[in-house]
């Protein structure tokens, strides 16, 4: 709940943005394309994952939805775009709850993780907020350039098997 929270508070800060991103939330007129495992993921994790693309008449994606299953969480990236330039990120980690009596990770519960935001402004970061630890705690990784990165990755591959669809 704590999380959210945190998140939340960060938006509410930016009414456009905030307006933005519902806007795209409530857009039922999207169209949905998935790829999974090695469709999207260089190195396929232990638990695979999903890309999931969401995209106008046009063929505009507006928001790109990651999720990726490895042996001690999941970890999970929203990214909402305007002109296929991300605004705003979501990026949240969930740690599997360690069961003491066995000595294992509990794959029913999650005990801590990660949240962080990140507003976006014409391709720049400029604030953000975050709870837990990540791997932009490394000085030497830098947010902004990891996140643009990481979204063109995304973005080329969806487009690509949009381009194959149709």
């Amino acid at each position: 709940m704590t999380l959210k929270i945190q998140g939340q508070g960060l938006i509410d800060k930016y009414p456009e943005i905030k307006t933005a991103k519902v806007k795209i939330d409530q857009n039922d007129s999207l169209k949905i394309i998935k790829l999974e495992n090695e469709e999207f993921l260089e190195n396929m994790t232990d638990g695979g994952g999903e890309l999931k693309g969401f995209y106008d008449f046009t063929g505009t994606v507006r928001k790109i939805e990651v999720t990726i299953f490895i042996s001690h969480g999941v970890q999970e990236y929203v990214f909402y775009l305007r002109e296929e330039t991300p605004f705003f990120i979501d990026d949240k980690f969930k740690q599997f709850a360690w069961n003491e009596e066995t000595s294992t990770l509990d794959y029913d519960r999650f005990d801590g993780g990660f949240h962080g935001t990140y507003i976006f402004r014409e391709g720049y970061l400029i604030d953000q907020i975050s709870l837990g630890h990540n791997r932009f705690e490394d000085d030497q990784v830098s947010i902004e350039e990891t996140f643009k990165s990481e979204c063109e990755n995304y973005l080329e591959k969806i487009k690509k098997r949009l381009a194959n669809k149709g």
